[in-house]
């Protein structure tokens, strides 16, 4: 039997248009395209659990109902470097990025409250929770964010405490005098009165400076310790309990973020404190590695006493309070945020060396 070409043609254009159609009732999935950016790549503990847990999560979320997916372009250490995040989702190079706080605090002040309160609390988790909770609630704290084009959608830290790395040994607070320490900025007021001077860099210039001897030592943490090698560097790490950071801001572009439907806006919302609890606990769990990456660097761990922890805090002046006064006089309420924050580590029972809203 013979088959009219023109009939066939015709029958497959009606079998081609059938396959679009949707059928009643139900809706196509919108895809959303996102770039998500960072200076720093996955080898960090922060972009590897963005990458392994926000991005997917948030999609999972989404595909509950199925009407919206996040399309993703990961930008990490391309199209900014380190302290180009902030700039990079303001000005819309990329839709979402992870800002350090402690590089900003010109534009945003008061979300480094964390900073200017060390020997406070090695509890990573409680440090960047009660970050958040300040931020919701004192409308000043976001609009910090707002003004820049930022939308703030939560605190997390990748720093369970500070610890002194050093090429020689620090045995008691005496050896401070005279030697040079890197650090990324704030944390090296943490240093002020002990004779160091500070020296204000970056975590990926950390093992160059110190290797060169641009600086004798730097303040760092125990979970970068294997990825960056510190301690091949600067072998003797003084393990201080200055304090955990929630040194990380998640923010999007907001005129982007505004755009969204809302059920993406929940979701991105709801599962950024649960990107922040997970950033905790594998920082917890690799404090531990890290100290041990340090010894299998071939270096020590000198671990500093109660009495001199306490000591270091009461010798540091009131970083706190000028911090909180600072504030005050740029019409931001200083004094609020500090005494909210340790009002609330001292309902978390934090071991406390110093009060610092008091004294």
């Amino acid at each position: 039997m013979k088959t009219n070409r023109k009939h066939m043609l015709a029958m497959a254009a009606t079998f081609a248009a059938a396959g679009t159609m949707i059928p009643q009732g139900v809706s196509a999935q919108e895809t959303i395209n996102v770039t998500v950016l960072s200076g720093y790549t996955d080898r960090t503990a922060w972009i590897k659990n963005l990458k392994d847990f926000w991005m997917p999560e948030v999609n999972a979320r989404l595909a509950e109902t199925g009407n919206y997916k996040l399309n993703y372009t990961e930008a990490f250490g391309t199209v900014v470097k380190p302290r180009g995040e902030f700039e990079g989702v303001q000005r819309g190079i990329g839709q979402v990025g992870l800002v350090v706080t402690a590089f900003h605090t010109d534009k945003v002040p008061l979300s480094s409250v964390s900073y200017v309160t060390p020997f406070v609390s090695v509890d990573l988790g409680v440090t960047s929770r009660i970050n958040d909770e300040l931020t919701f609630s004192i409308p000043e704290m976001r609009e910090g964010w707002e003004k820049f084009n930022l939308e703030f959608l939560g605190h997390m830290g990748a720093i369970k405490s500070y610890n002194v790395l050093s090429t020689d040994p620090i045995d008691n607070l005496d050896d401070f005098e005279g030697i040079k320490v890197s650090g990324a900025g704030l944390n090296l007021r943490w240093l002020e009165g002990l004779g160091a001077t500070g020296v204000p860099t970056a975590l990926p210039n950390f093992y160059q400076e110190v290797s060169s001897g641009v600086s004798d030592a730097l303040v760092g943490w125990a979970d970068v310790v294997g990825a960056f090698k510190l301690c091949e560097a600067a072998p003797h790490f003084l393990s201080a309990d200055m304090g955990a950071v929630s040194n990380f801001a998640l923010v999007a572009n907001k005129p982007w973020f505004e755009g969204l439907p809302e059920e993406v806006q929940n979701a991105i919302r709801e599962v950024t404190p649960l990107y922040g609890d997970r950033l905790a606990e594998v920082t917890t769990a690799g404090d531990a590695k890290g100290r041990q990456a340090c010894v299998d660097q071939g270096g020590t761990i000198h671990e500093l006493s109660a009495d001199l922890r306490q000591e270091w805090a009461d010798t540091l002046p009131n970083i706190a309070q000028e911090w909180a006064q600072a504030a005050e006089g740029n019409g931001l309420p200083g004094t609020q945020v500090l005494k909210a924050y340790m009002d609330l580590m001292r309902e978390a029972d934090q071991p406390i060396a110093r009060h610092w809203d008091r004294n």
